[in-house]
């Protein structure tokens, strides 16, 4: 059986929202899965010494036109959330939770979560605001997303998910691996499908 994609996104992040919408469509119609992993793009920036894009202004101010213009493109809603980059910890941890218990669920709940953060501009920096995000979801009440924020095992796996995506040279996200090849951006699901398409 073909080796699933490795998808390393996060929930702050703009263009992470358009491929969590599209990667497992993508990859079922070539007869792929995706292994999702929700990690901390600032860990990860800080560790390589770089500057988060949301905080050199002429990228911020570039940005503001790209990623709506992107989501129409892409057919989704638009809306940055206020503050930006958002609060997104708890989501995080949740992910990693609902992951450990259902795989397709966490991925339900990371497009949920996507939508509510840049879709339509919402908080989900408390427990009450990622399970209001995810309310059509079974299991995610704020009691759960809480424990998820105290949950070691979530927390051990955003620190491997990060490690992870270092040792695979990621340097943005969304960051997809097929096969071992790099594609970085929503704007490389194209390219993506053409070499899944090569591969038959």
């Amino acid at each position: 059986m073909p080796s699933p994609i490795r998808f390393f996104f996060d929930f702050s992040s703009t263009f992470s929202y358009i491929a969590t919408h599209k990667i497992d469509d993508l990859a079922a119609r070539y007869g792929r899965t995706v292994e999702w992993s929700a990690v901390s793009l600032g860990h990860l920036f800080q560790a390589q010494g770089v500057t988060p894009p949301p905080m050199i202004p002429a990228k911020f101010n570039y940005l503001k036109i790209d990623f709506p213009r992107s989501c129409e493109f892409a057919g989704l809603p638009c809306q940055l959330p206020d503050p930006f980059p958002p609060d997104v910890k708890l989501a995080r941890y949740a992910f990693w939770k609902l992951k450990a218990r259902d795989e397709e669920l966490s991925h339900a709940f990371a497009r949920d979560i996507a939508s509510a953060v840049f879709g339509r501009g919402q908080s989900v920096a408390t427990a009450g605001d990622v399970a209001a995000a995810c309310a059509g979801l079974l299991g995610v009440t704020p009691a759960e997303v809480e424990a998820a924020g105290n949950d070691m095992a979530a927390k051990r796996a955003v620190i491997t998910a990060v490690e992870e995506a270092k040792a695979a040279g990621m340097n943005g996200a969304p960051y997809m691996l097929l096969d071992g090849e790099p594609f970085w951006g929503a704007d490389r699901l194209d390219q993506l499908e053409r070499r899944l398409a090569a591969k038959g």
